[in-house]
C-alpha cells in the first residue's frame, strides 16, 4: 500500500517507506499493485473509448467528443450553446491546472526527497488545527474550540 499507516495497520509491504507518493521518479510504479491499476485504468478508458465511438455513431453531426450525456445535477439544462461552450472550455482548464498541480507535487518530491506532505504542510493540514482559526472560533461564537 502506499499510505504507510494504513499498510502498518493491515501488516502489508509499504510502498514507499519514507511516506513520497509512488511515481516514476523515484521508483514507485513498478511494485505492489501498482502495475495491476495501471492496467485496469487502461481497461477502463479502452471501455470509454468503444462508448465514444458508439454514441459518435449514434448521434452522427451532433456528435461533441468527450459528450456522455453525464450531467445528474443538470448543471447545463436549458442552457444556451455559448454557455455550454464556456462551461467545457472552464472544465479544460480546470483540468489541465490539476494534471500541472499534480506534476509539480512529483517533481518536488523527486528534487527534495521528501513526501509532499512534509515540505508543504500547510496544505494538508485542516484548517480546524490551526490556533489561529480555533481562537476565531472561540471568539465568534463565545465557546472552547475544539482542540486535538
Amino acid at each position: 500500500l502506499a499510505h504507510p499507516s494504513l499498510a502498518r495497520e493491515l501488516g502489508t509491504k509499504v510502498l514507499l517507506s519514507d511516506g513520497r507518493s509512488p511515481s516514476v521518479l523515484n521508483g514507485g510504479l513498478v511494485g505492489g499493485p501498482i502495475p495491476l491499476a495501471v492496467l485496469g485504468t487502461a481497461f477502463a478508458i479502452a471501455a470509454l473509448d468503444l462508448r465514444a465511438l458508439q454514441i459518435k455513431k449514434d448521434s452522427g453531426a451532433d456528435w461533441l467528443p468527450g459528450d456522455f450525456g453525464f450531467d445528474p445535477l443538470k448543471l447545463l439544462a436549458g442552457a444556451s450553446p455559448l454557455a455550454i461552450k464556456d462551461m467545457q472550455a472552464k472544465e479544460i482548464n480546470n483540468g489541465r491546472l490539476a494534471m500541472l498541480a499534480v506534476t509539480a507535487y512529483v517533481v518536488q518530491e523527486a528534487l527534495t526527497g521528501e513526501p509532499i506532505t512534509a515540505t508543504s504542510e500547510q496544505l494538508f493540514t485542516p484548517i480546524i488545527y490551526y490556533p489561529w482559526f480555533q481562537e476565531l472560533m472561540t471568539h465568534a461564537f463565545g465557546i472552547a474550540s475544539f482542540k486535538p
